[in-house]
């Protein structure tokens, strides 16, 4: 097969080679001929593997616009988490990738539900190796709390990305890459132990299938089980993943996966009281609990995935993806609100609950792009359609007969409470939700140093729903994003650029009476500099805005009726943020790798007053490794902050709405690690070095969550 030149060239610089969503196993083999400019490509090499360099500096990526663009060459903020900073800092769930990447803010709400925020907003856009998954905010299905073993890297893109999505979402579209069978055999198998009983066994295998080494395979197998700082509340996590690449032709590739998920919650619950019936603070150590010994919380999941591309000789690449998942979800629990009485503990108010669904989703991705040549000028342009659908059913059964008799809440934790016998499960939550849209975007070379990006979508979004006993349809038809940016060279190293788009995001949030909220609509802005200080090292500077109607926003002491564990929220217009960014990434010497961070995101509504209030308006953070040469190569260390300012709610108190807050506060983490042979390496992670007392939670129904205190972690690996 023969590649035009420039086709080649270009590829080169902007990553596409090594772009994410290529493939193949085998590695490219090239073959320069002196008469004639000609590449002769005999395989193409594998994705961006992150795993496969000894950076935190990311490679080219998707996530934006669909084309295969050097982070540089994007007109929006992009930051990527890759493996080796995984690694270091010994992050096992996508959950704590998120946390820490930058930007990105995390808030809980009770035991399993967490939240995730970007640019004063909270992220509701997924993606799973660039397929748009739509997340269930309201069920928790664990699509954001995958084990890590099974991702080569998460990219972040900041601000709107409605081009790829169809939501313009304001905040973040984050997208979760898969790892991919490596060219040679390898496998590495790990143990860790830690704090609160931690115990974790990872397997991870590759292997070519055939001595041509067109066909390979990758298994991942994940158990852990831990206690918490949390009584009696304990998690058990099994992950498995396998995943077969093959080149059926040198023009098509195909790959063929499967994910399976259980995680399970032994005393799942909500976050403690935050005041005694009096109007006093509780002050309740790190282990206070808000459950039973007989609540639990379970989700199981299979994913099974196929990803086919063609790569037709002038340089443009085919792409379809199709992925089906199964979910099932369950949930056991006593929800005790209210303010208990300081001495007696009683006085609080009881909600029985007993959860079961089923969730089947369907994700189709088709795409083509490329370059194309135009006045004399290379450019490039991609195509996609998309369509999304998930079925849901949620059912709830409540005590059969009369419930028991929950007693008082003292020191931290509720008296011992039988579980009822249990009713018929009944629908609670019948919905069908189908998402299509089709892009088109282009990045045309107006001259050497001015590129413009332009696309377009159009996008249908349809809900059927049977909410608690009402019918109700939502629709929206024909909503067009579209989506703009101007990024100039001013040399090698250092560009700037500008960008818009507009926002159409619907929103899992209800009314009083249980309607969900009508669509979410406004425009962003960006303008911002990139520049590349050395060979692997970034630094990115932005400053952005984003105007928005219709957000919703939550009525103070008000749920939805009919669901006393429900926050109601009412439309709002003229809600805007404004806030600048800056990251540095990457590799400042050999060895030495760098991810700082800073983030200022004022949100704001429309009279002015502070919005999103549980997410701080500043974030700082920064991790740092470094290998040692010479006698003490063997030994790498590292350390790294975590900083954010205050967040506070105006929640319901035993004497009216009252202001509880979280100030600003830092953590700091170390890790060391020592290559005892070529295949023996041991790591120690210490998190939460000076043992920081702070709040994950503050206000949701009156509650609030201690964050994790100090704790060690040894993991020991053997690669083979």
């Amino acid at each position: 097969m023969f590649l035009d030149p420039s086709f080649v060239h270009r590829a080169g610089r902007c990553g596409l080679l090594t772009a994410p969503l290529l493939l193949s196993v085998p590695v490219l083999a090239e073959t320069l001929q002196q008469e004639q400019e000609t590449v002769v490509v005999t395989g193409r090499q594998l994705s961006a593997d992150s795993e496969q360099r000894d950076s935190y500096a990311p490679g080219a990526s998707t996530t934006a616009t669909g084309l295969p663009l050097a982070i540089k060459e994007t007109p929006q903020a992009v930051s990527v988490v890759t493996h080796q900073q995984i690694e270091d800092q010994g992050l096992v769930t996508s959950g704590e990738i998120l946390h820490q990447a930058p930007g990105v803010s995390m808030t809980r709400r009770d035991s399993n539900r967490f939240g995730y925020a970007a640019r004063g907003y909270s992220i509701s856009t997924y993606q799973f190796d660039g397929l748009m998954t739509p997340i269930q905010g309201a069920w928790n299905f664990g699509d954001t709390d995958w084990d890590s073993a099974i991702y080569d890297r998460i990219e972040v893109v900041r601000g709107a990305t409605g081009l790829l999505t169809g939501a313009g979402d304001p905040s973040a579209s984050v997208n979760f890459i898969r790892k991919k069978p490596l060219p040679e055999f390898t496998g590495r198998l790990s143990g860790d132990i830690g704090r609160w009983d931690t115990r974790r066994v990872t397997a991870d295998v590759s292997t070519p299938l055939d001595k041509a080494g067109r066909t390979a395979a990758r298994f991942v197998a994940v158990r852990d089980r831990r206690d918490t700082h949390v009584d009696d509340m304990a998690e058990d996590k099994e992950t498995y993943y396998g995943v077969i690449n093959s080149q059926l032709t040198p023009n098509t590739d195909i790959s063929l996966g499967v994910e399976y998920q259980q995680n399970r919650t032994d005393g799942a619950g909500a976050g403690f009281p935050m005041f005694y019936a009096d109007g006093g603070r509780t002050r309740f150590d790190r282990s206070a609990s808000n459950n039973t010994n007989w609540s639990r919380f379970f989700n199981e999941t299979t994913r099974a995935f196929m990803d086919v591309n063609h790569y037709l000789d002038n340089g443009w690449r085919l792409r379809a993806a199709y992925s089906y998942d199964d979910g099932n979800y369950g949930l056991t629990y006593l929800f005790r609100s209210g303010f208990p009485g300081r001495n007696t503990g009683e006085g609080m108010s009881a909600y029985f609950a007993n959860y079961r669904g089923d969730r089947s989703r369907q994700d189709l991705h088709f795409t083509a792009e490329g370059p194309f040549a135009l006045f004399g000028r290379e450019h490039e342009a991609a195509f996609g359609w998309v369509r999304t659908q998930d079925d849901l059913d949620m059912r709830l059964a409540s005590p059969a007969g009369s419930a028991p008799d929950i007693g008082g809440y003292v020191n931290g934790k509720g008296d011992p409470v039988a579980e009822p016998a249990w009713g018929n499960l009944n629908s609670v939550d019948d919905s069908n939700l189908v998402q299509t849209g089709a892009y088109a975007v282009t990045r045309l070379s107006l001259s050497d140093p001015l590129h413009l990006v332009a696309g377009l979508r159009l996008s249908d979004w349809k809900l059927k729903q049977e909410y608690f006993g009402d019918r109700r349809n939502y629709s929206y038809s024909n909503e067009l994003t579209p989506y703009a940016g101007l990024i100039y060279d001013f040399d090698e190293r250092f560009s700037g650029y500008v960008s818009y788009t507009e926002i159409f995001q619907t929103q899992n949030k209800r009314t009083p009476d249980g309607e969900l909220l009508d669509p979410v609509t406004g425009r962003n802005y960006e303008l911002g500099v990139k520049a590349t200080l050395a060979d692997e090292l970034d630094l990115n500077l932005a400053v952005f805005r984003s105007e928005q109607d219709g957000l919703g926003e939550a009525i103070p002491d008000q749920t939805v009726n009919g669901r006393p564990d429900t926050q109601a929220y009412r439309a709002t217009n003229g809600a805007t943020v404004d806030g600048f960014e800056a990251e540095l990434v990457g590799r400042l010497a050999d060895g030495w790798n760098l991810s700082a961070s800073y983030t200022l995101a004022n949100a704001k509504k429309a009279d002015g007053e502070r919005m999103n209030t549980l997410h701080p308006r500043q974030q700082a953070k920064l991790f740092t490794s470094y290998r040692f040469t010479g006698d003490w190569n063997p030994l790498r260390v590292g350390g790294g902050v975590r900083w954010q300012s205050g967040i506070y709610s105006d929640t319901r108190g035993p004497n009216g709405t009252t202001r509880v807050a979280q100030g600003s506060y830092s953590v700091v983490d170390l890790m060391a690690r020592y290559q005892f042979t070529p295949d023996l390496s041991a790591q120690l992670n210490l998190n939460n070095l000076f043992d920081e007392e702070y709040y994950e939670q503050v206000g949701f129904y009156s509650q609030a969550w201690w964050g994790t205190p100090r704790n060690l972690r040894l993991s020991v690996n053997y690669d083979f």
